[in-house]
């Protein structure tokens, strides 16, 4: 049985894109160790579990590197699933004269959490150009994105695109969404899922609630920004119409989507990485049956022109443009229309990535 192992900095329970290639390896008959945090109890992979030890980044990277380093199978093909894995995984690479896989999943060269902080973006684009030319193979989840990193880093070979969706479910017939934020089915209610980060629309939509006085958000998932989003969102007096749920494991996150009535893909256009965004999320609320908001932004523009899921708002996303668009998409004819349009996901769910996936790493082992 061939060995790949895959390295994320990152809880595999909530990382969808490990944990669907891991799978899709696993279930293909590759023997595939995952060195991550989180749960794996019952997968088809070997779990070599990191304690995530909380607090800056260089010290969970260094936390991980030394757990990595001596944990890791000796295998044919690594593969950095995030940028914080990478230098570890390049090194295993090395070690074992194997080949280096990169996920690039955004631009870490123009972080927008890091914006207005140029030192520690120099450093990371440094780190990451130094080991992404090591890379046998780079892979992004959008054709945007590949052409961008190629000439960025000036790579031989473009990147390959395997677009960062779920696999295929129908919407569940239940959700427990409602019965959380308290509300029954009349209520409309939009939801955020994802990484709570300033730039991901909160602000902008918390804003236009003050002109919908009937609308509540959902957010499920959790990060750096949280807490003051909250404050800020008690400060409009929304505290009883926006509802913090925590984060939900990715196995139960598509039956918590089905329970929305709109989903939120406004991404603020901070840096280049948030201005050539394709989220998950934007696949996810279409697994789900969700139209959604979704801001005037180049890859989601061409994402929404394939898929018509949902409304444009234009990118300085005003209260009044989102709050406007909200109401056209509150309108029964208009939310229909673009309900029936997200049941072109299974053309496009994980099981069409699966044959890339494994034509990338099969390529990998016989090189």
């Amino acid at each position: 049985m061939t060995q790949i192992c895959l390295l994320a900095l990152a809880d595999v329970a909530r990382d969808a894109r490990t944990l669907n290639v891991a799978r899709t390896l696993a279930e293909a008959g590759f023997g595939v160790t995952v060195i991550a945090a989180g749960n794996a109890t019952g997968e088809p992979y070997d779990h070599r579990v990191w304690s995530d030890p909380g607090g800056r980044a260089w010290q969970r990277w260094m936390s991980f590197h030394r757990f990595a380093m001596p944990q890791a199978p000796q295998a044919p093909v690594y593969a950095a699933m995030d940028f914080w894995a990478l230098p570890t995984a390049a090194r295993l690479a090395r070690r074992n004269n194997a080949r280096l896989l990169y996920d690039a999943r955004e631009f870490t060269f123009a972080l927008g959490p890091l914006a207005g902080r140029p030192v520690r973006q120099r450093v990371i684009e440094y780190v990451e150009r130094r080991y992404i030319r090591r890379a046998d193979t780079v892979t992004v989840s959008g054709p945007l994105d590949a052409d961008i990193i190629a000439a960025h880093y000036g790579l031989r070979q473009r990147p390959d695109v395997i677009l960062n969706v779920p696999p295929y479910a129908p919407p569940a017939a239940t959700s427990p969404l409602r019965a959380a934020c308290g509300l029954d089915a009349s209520v409309p209610l939009i939801l955020y899922q994802g990484v709570v980060h300033h730039g991901r629309g909160l602000r902008p939509m918390m804003e236009a609630m003050r002109q919908l006085p009937d609308v509540h958000l959902a957010v499920i998932g959790d990060g750096p920004a949280a807490i003051e989003l909250r404050e800020y969102g008690e400060q409009l007096g929304l505290s009883q119409r926006v509802h913090w749920l925590g984060v939900k494991p990715y196995d139960q996150l598509h039956e918590w989507t089905c329970g929305a009535t709109i989903g939120l893909t406004l991404i603020e256009p901070l840096s280049e990485s948030y201005r050539y965004a394709l989220p998950n999320k934007f696949y996810e609320y279409m697994r789900a049956h969700l139209p959604q908001l979704v801001t005037d932004l180049p890859a989601l523009r061409a994402a929404l022109a394939q898929h018509p899921v949902g409304m444009q708002v234009p990118e300085t996303l005003t209260a009044a443009d989102v709050a406007d668009a909200v109401r056209q998409l509150l309108v029964p004819a208009t939310h229909a229309a673009f309900v029936e349009q997200c049941t072109s996901f299974k053309d496009i769910a994980w099981e069409r990535q699966a044959a890339t996936v494994l034509d990338i790493y099969t390529d990998l082992v016989e090189r």
